[in-house]
């Protein structure tokens, strides 16, 4: 890295001193009735695989970029997953229920994919739904949208 390279560097942090605003009481839990799952793989060729129940919670935070001037930026984070859901396997020929398996949402490491969160003045923030894919361990956070419900 050359030197002028290093001073711009040094300018632009100086001009833009900014700072993360997060504390404990912007970190929620919440329930997910209904989520969507994708891609849900069975060991088994024999079974067509279907997830029939879940009881699903999401850790989720949000934050604040700040700056001398204001509010920088809006950060939101979904932390983790927990929960189970039910995975029914049908037989393929005959479509009877062959077994029920009791799955741990946690035990796939996800990352998490906020599709678009907006904190208006005087709106509600809150999530409306989660779909996991499991071919690519993401999971899409789809956050309520107050404007579409009018």
């Amino acid at each position: 890295m050359e030197i002028k390279d290093i001073i711009k560097e040094e300018l632009q942090s100086l001009l833009k001193e900014g700072y993360t605003m997060e504390h404990d009481n912007f970190n929620f839990q919440q329930k997910i009735e209904n989520p969507s799952f994708h891609n849900f793989q069975s060991f088994s060729s024999d079974h067509d695989v279907d997830v029939i129940e879940s009881d699903i919670y999401i850790f989720w935070r949000i934050g604040f970029h700040l700056n001398e001037m204001g509010v920088e930026r809006f950060l939101v984070q979904g932390d983790r997953v927990e929960g189970t859901f039910k995975v029914e396997l049908r037989d393929r020929q005959s479509d009877e229920v062959k077994q029920e398996i009791d799955r741990n949402i946690a035990d796939t490491p996800w990352r998490f994919q906020i599709l678009e969160a907006t904190l208006d003045l005087g709106k509600e923030l809150f999530i409306d739904n989660l779909t996991f894919d499991f071919a690519t361990k993401i999971c899409n956070v789809e956050f309520y949208n107050p404007d579409s419900a009018i």
